[in-house]
């Protein structure tokens, strides 16, 4: 009856007129909940005449996604949740590697910098990973936020599971979640001694090993030592002529520990303390090198025998073109590049998770978080053995801390659940990015970009959810977020500065080369909810959040106009969805369907363009407004105890409504999404065979999809336009698919040994994750610099692990 009442109510709103996306919208979900109703009636069919045995469900899956541990199935939002099992059965050791998992996330990365991934939900992905610009996806470990993005890859490994929440989460975790979070949750301390090490080779000079000890000292205290180290010599080879020939790039040094303690200090009242430090070294990823604008100062780096013409600069420069040339008749995994590579991340951090129960019905919770970051990178930009036309090193570090108090109870007999809290974050840092352009061109070098930034957001937040019937339940939640934003910037040659002032417009002098901005953004945001239980394994629900993504400054900004403040983004979606359990025969199966509407207000985008002295920058504009539609489905089919199908599908369309150059008054509404597939599929199939006594066999096949993208992230459809039809294929992605197979053998011969292999990417596929694309500029007004390259994802790789428990 509420589905057909739904579906009547959708219907009438558009009876007088409808555009295309809300009449799609109203089918699909008519569509969607009449389908599922129908067939989950015939389930029910089903499962009457053959009632499930006890044991016979599938595993319930617990979750935090409202702050309060419960299952999966019975949470009315979009929640993908893996185990520790399943992290390591799917080689999830990144986030990069998460997305062969979940459909709806992409994970990209810029230029050759493999530890500052960019991440995206349903759509939502900043342009890239830069102080000043907060991101879409906010990535929590032990409830504590990663930030920035750089480096949050770090910390996968002994996790008891891994949490995706969709869509923007504005009460219960915040600000920079318009996208959605991930939630890393790393194993506590067991109350028993025991634990396991691992071994493992793979090809490409891969080595790891891993540890995990419980240590109980007192029933009321125990500690848990964890640690990973991974070495890898890399899958790419540098093939330019000269010192840096034959040396290897992809691959790491990494060296990982962590100290869990667990002490009930009181019956009542818990202190859980993790520090941890991680060191990531990596020799850099190697672009390649795709295509140049002939039409730039990238002419001059023609060869002695000049036959582009004189451009008025040393003509003795290498020959860029003959570059391009080879770059397109070889591997891509042999690049070219005339300097070192290399992205270095340290850091450390402690969270502390004081829990204190207060009465039956009340628990006050206090999260305290501190993280130390540092990173150093030089990595060839231009992807050649010529140097200097663009390279760049860069230093960051940054310290934050935040700080959570959360008050958690139940009232009248457990139908109400509620929480409130207040919340703090700061951050403090710099990040310096001094580098070459145009060298023998070009007399302003070597360039440096400065950007220091202070920032603060304090808020308040409070949910909760109500049980009108045993079956019908509603949740209402509020935040409020206040942010203040400081930036100084610095920009300069080693003969100018290159930052104007913000009042005259006429160049700082390089004595006194830097601004300071500063501005504060507030926004409430909200959930609002309401789920019916059709039984107690079948969820019907309705969703509505309010997600907000801080404003701030463009640290690469040098002109007046550059240093105005950017606006907040928000996003307000509608969901509706399904999740089920329920039987065909003996066959046990789980769906989990959802659709949604995003209307993407004030959408931060950043365009390229090139500063007064030649180097390539950035502008950041509001985009105005843009809707996002999608459909996500998860299916889960064990026809017996030993084999499992699990299958995942996200369908994504966002469009531009309004998208106006505040410039130049050009019409951007026709500018693609970048690394957002419109289809992303994954299916793993899982088989085990028990041995009687002599362990369990595990074999393991997974498969990924996407399908095209746009990976142009500074490119306007001005700019596309601009840009040659032959040029255009190389700013893209065609659809891929990616195939692991693994095997495994726990408890060999009823040991405590456990023994697998793994062949990750078999067909050897060739896909992009990134690149820089800067053929064109935003604007015709300004001088492109002219290239555009590629960075791939990983080739085949396999290997072998080992594994002792004890």
């Amino acid at each position: 009856m509420t589905i057909m009442t739904q579906g009547a109510i959708c219907m009438a709103k558009n009876q007088a007129r409808r555009t295309h996306r809300q009449r799609m919208i109203c089918a699909a979900a008519v569509s969607a909940t009449t389908v599922l109703s129908s067939g989950f009636a015939h389930a029910q069919a089903v499962a009457s005449s053959t009632e499930p045995q006890v044991g016979q469900s599938l595993e319930e899956v617990m979750v935090t996604a409202r702050r309060r541990e419960e299952s999966a199935q019975s949470v009315p939002i979009a929640v993908t949740a893996l185990g520790a099992a399943e992290l390591e059965n799917h080689r999830v050791e990144s986030l990069e590697n998460l997305q062969t998992v979940v459909p709806a996330l992409s994970v990209s990365a810029a230029s050759g910098r493999p530890n500052a991934p960019v991440y995206s939900l349903r759509g939502i992905r900043p342009t890239e990973a830069l102080y000043g610009q907060d991101p879409t996806v906010a990535v929590y470990f032990a409830d504590v936020v990663i930030s920035p993005a750089e480096g949050t890859n770090l910390g996968m490994y002994d996790l008891a599971s891994l949490q995706v929440l969709k869509g923007p989460q504005g009460t219960l975790f915040g600000r920079n979640t318009t996208g959605g979070a991930v939630l890393l949750t790393p194993k506590r301390p067991g109350r028993e001694f025991g634990g396991d090490v691992k071994i493992g080779f793979g090809n490409y000079g891969r080595n790891e090993t891993q540890l995990g000890l419980d240590m109980p000292f007192a029933d009321s205290f125990a500690m848990r030592l964890s640690g990973r180290t991974i070495d890898s010599d890399g899958y790419q080879t540098n093939v330019a002529p000269g010192p840096m020939n034959g040396a290897k790039l992809g691959g790491e040094s990494t060296r990982s520990a962590r100290v869990s303690a667990v002490w009930d200090v009181t019956d009542n009242v818990e202190n859980y303390t993790i520090v941890s430090w991680d060191s990531k070294d990596t020799n850099g990823r190697g672009t390649v090198l795709q295509a140049i604008n002939p039409a730039t100062t990238l002419r001059c780096y023609d060869g002695p025998t000049n036959p582009n013409g004189p451009c008025g600069a040393n003509e003795a420069l290498p020959s860029y073109f003959d570059a391009l040339e080879r770059a397109r008749g070889r591997d891509r995994n042999d690049v070219e590049s005339d300097m070192r590579q290399r992205d270095e991340t340290e850091v450390w951090g402690i969270v502390n998770t004081t829990t204190v129960s207060l009465s039956d019905t009340l628990t006050l919770k206090s999260i305290a978080g501190y993280r130390d970051f540092e990173t150093y990178s030089e990595y060839d930009i231009d992807a050649s053995a010529i140097p200097g036309i663009l390279t760049s090193m860069q230093t960051a570090t940054l310290q934050h801390a935040s700080y959570e108090l959360q008050l958690l109870g139940s009232a009248f007999d457990n139908r109400f659940d509620w929480v409130t809290g207040l919340y703090w974050y700061n951050e403090d840092g710099v990040q310096n990015s001094p580098g070459d352009v145009l060298v023998g061109v070009n007399p302003n070098n070597p360039f440096m970009q400065l950007g220091a930034v202070d920032n603060s957001s304090y808020s308040f937040f409070a949910q909760g959810i109500y049980r009108l019937t045993p079956e019908l339940s509603l949740t209402a939640g509020v935040r409020w977020n206040y942010d203040e934003k400081e930036m100084t910037l610095s920009s300069k040659t080693p003969a100018a500065c290159s930052l104007r002032d913000p009042n005259t417009g006429a160049l700082l002098p390089a004595d006194r080369c830097s601004v300071t901005l500063s501005d504060s953004f507030s926004q409430p945001t909200g959930t609002l909810s309401l789920d019916y239980k059709v039984r107690d394994d079948v969820l019907l629900y309705a969703a509505s959040r309010l997600g907000y993504r801080s404003g701030g400054f463009n640290l690469r900004a040098t002109t007046p106009v550059e240093y105005a403040p950017f606006d907040p983004e928000t996003v307000i979606d509608l969901e509706l969805g399904i999740k089920a359990d329920w039987f065909v025969g003996d066959w046990r199966m789980r769906s989990n369907v959802a659709a949604y509407n995003q209307w993407y207000d004030d959408i931060q985008r950043t365009v390229g363009v090139t500063n007064p002295i030649g180097v390539p920058g950035s502008a950041i504009q509001n985009a105005a407004k843009a809707n996002v539609f999608g459909i996500e489905v998860e299916q889960t089919i064990a026809p017996t105890d030993n084999l499992s199908l699990q299958l995942n599908y996200a369908y994504t369309k966002p469009e531009y409504d309004d998208w106006v150059d505040p410039f130049t008054g050009d019409d951007l509404t026709d500018t693609p999404f970048h690394f957002t597939p419109e289809h992303a599929a994954a299916a793993s199939l899982t088989y085990t065979v028990p041995m009687q006594g002599a362990g369990e066999l595990r074999f393991s096949a997974s498969a990924s999809y996407r399908s095209h993208v746009w990976i142009n992230s500074l490119q306007t459809i001005q700019a596309i336009r601009r840009t040659p039809a032959s040029v255009l294929p190389f700013m893209q992605q065609d659809a891929y698919t990616l195939l692991d197979l693994s095997a495994g053998w726990t408890g060999v011969m009823g040991s405590s040994f456990d023994i697998s292999a793994y062949v990750k990417n078999v067909a050897d596929k060739e896909y992009s994750l990134g690149g820089i694309q800067l053929y064109e500029s935003a604007r015709p007004d300004i001088r492109p610099f002219g290239i555009v390259t590629k960075a791939y994802g990983e080739p085949r790789t396999y290997g072998v692990e080992l594994r002792y428990n004890f």
